[in-house]
């Protein structure tokens, strides 16, 4: 999708890691990643971003991406945003065709995480490299963004 269609309603989908497990396995199956690894990598990474997508760490105005005009949510327009972090143009770049535009829908946020490390980080087709090449997602591993 392109990068002005991307919209900034926050849905106040739940969080907490039982419901980020929940929103993660609906994204693995939009997807086509096997929830055995999809589903503890992206609860990792939400943990880890967003504290499972609580509402204060939905958005994150103080990054080095926390900049471009005030968008619709009243943030810079690259402010990373969501469950797992995603900035706009990334979200858009890597957007999952059938799911929500804003990158504060947990599910639409997880496939474009999903997407984008498998064109970033080479995460094969089942996830099962997923946490060995994203050290965010990996819970034996100290925090690394992504």
């Amino acid at each position: 999708m392109e990068l002005s269609e991307v919209t900034y309603d926050d849905p106040d989908d739940e969080s907490g890691e039982a419901a980020m497990r929940t929103y993660a396995r609906r994204a693995c199956e939009l997807t086509g990643m096997d929830p055995e690894f999809g589903v503890p990598a992206l609860a990792t990474i939400a943990l880890r971003e967003s504290a499972s997508n609580h509402p204060r760490w939905r958005v994150n105005t103080n990054d080095s991406n926390a900049h471009g005009p005030v968008v619709a949510d009243g943030h810079p327009q690259n402010c990373s945003r969501g469950a797992t972090q995603c900035i706009p143009p990334t979200f858009a770049a890597y957007h999952q065709e059938g799911t929500a535009t804003t990158p504060y829908d947990v599910v639409a946020c997880m496939c474009a995480t999903i997407n984008y490390v498998r064109a970033r980080y080479g995460v094969n087709r089942s996830g099962s490299n997923f946490a060995e090449r994203v050290q965010q997602a990996d819970p034996d591993r100290p925090p690394k963004g992504y």
